[in-house]
């Protein structure tokens, strides 16, 4: 059975305020406990990726990073 996919809406996305690090993405920066951080993307047809550590703009690279890969397959 296929699962139908749907168009996430700009208020499906407000919790993902970084918008212009990789077009077409949201991203959004969470400090799961002090000083360690969980940065997670998604674009508008729920597809994800996330990252966990303690230096957050490490974290947003490498997050890139695994969009472009994502995208080139």
């Amino acid at each position: 059975m296929e699962k139908r996919v749907q168009k996430l809406t700009d208020d499906e996305l407000i919790g993902y305020p970084i918008r212009d690090l990789v077009d077409g993405w949201f991203l959004r920066v969470d400090e799961v406990s002090q000083g360690f951080y969980k940065v997670e993307g998604i674009d508008r047809w729920g597809r994800k990726v996330s990252r966990m550590g303690v230096d957050t703009e490490q974290l947003l690279c490498l997050c890139k990073s695994d969009i472009e890969e994502m995208t080139l397959s």
